[in-house]
């Protein structure tokens, strides 16, 4: 797992944040993530998503954090849209979202409204984030935080002990977790999504493929993966994507879809070249078979 500070989140899920603060266009702009990051960056998000604020700012933050900003933006409006289908098809009331680091959704997703969200993160990633929405009404219906440590707690224990309901159908949304996962925890993870699972429930799980950089450069496969270690967030769960849909099914799940970048940007704004130093992620949502 990303390593925690008391009171601080990740430094992925802080990155996360402010790329989806700054976002592909105005109207990609996640409303939320300025108050969700400490107050100098909130700062800054607020500055940049003002209106009027010229376009090349934007565009230049997009080179700037090399296809950050493009990927994080392209892969949230493709989970929203998974996600409204999932509710839709699944007719769930129980979202919950797994490794929820400073994701905003509760707070700004309308299709939300007649849904119990169960945010489950490290309980230090938690702690900055419940100051930070402390006064921010949710448009969920209800906001559980659930505090686990991946590599060690009970993940179905402690959401049965804040109140989901295993007759009921959940989406589980998982993004951006499982890289930093190693497989046995990603195999608990998912035993205790499917024991959980009603029939009909669908699980939204973003995943990197072993090929972390898309070209054919010496050494740079390796540097990545140093880098990612020496920011204390070292990469242990890539999996093919045969492999992905092996362990779904191995815990009674069926790949309804699988796509990446390219896919996600034929429906919203965003560059997929500009994202293809983070063309290794995918987006698989599966189904909990009968």
């Amino acid at each position: 797992m990303p390593r925690m500070r008391e009171g601080w989140p990740s430094l992925t899920a802080l990155a996360v944040a402010v790329a989806r603060g700054i976002g592909t266009a105005p109207d990609q702009i996640d409303p939320v993530a300025a108050e969700l990051v400490p107050p100098p960056l909130g700062r800054a998000l607020s500055w940049v998503a003002s209106p009027g604020r010229s376009a090349a700012v934007r565009n230049a933050l997009r080179v700037a954090t090399l296809g950050l900003v493009d990927h994080v933006s392209l892969r949230s409006a493709a989970i929203d849209d998974a996600l409204e289908r999932a509710l839709a098809a699944a007719d769930a009331r129980q979202v919950v979202v797994l490794g929820a680091g400073l994701d905003g959704r509760a707070w700004r997703l309308q299709t939300l409204r007649e849904v119990t969200v169960f945010e489950v993160d490290h309980p230090a990633t938690q702690a900055g984030k419940r100051r930070r929405v402390a006064g921010r009404t949710p448009l969920a219906a209800d906001v559980r935080f659930v505090a686990v440590d991946f590599e060690r707690d009970d993940l179905g224990q402690r959401l049965a002990e804040h109140g989901h309901e295993l007759d009921r159908r959940t989406v589980w949304i998982w993004e951006g977790v499982t890289p930093y996962l190693h497989p046995p925890a990603i195999e608990a993870t998912l035993a205790a999504v499917s024991s959980r699972s009603a029939v009909a429930s669908r699980l939204l799980v973003t995943y990197s493929v072993p090929t972390l950089v898309p070209w054919d450069v010496p050494v740079l496969p390796e540097l990545t993966e140093a880098l990612f270690a020496v920011l204390g967030e070292p990469l242990h769960g890539a999996m093919t994507t045969d492999a992905l849909a092996a362990r779904a099914a191995d815990h009674g799940f069926t790949i309804l879809e699988d796509t990446c970048d390219r896919d996600w940007a034929r429906s919203h704004t965003g560059s997929a070249r500009m994202a293809t130093l983070f063309s290794s992620e995918r987006l698989a949502v599966a189904e909990k078979a009968p």
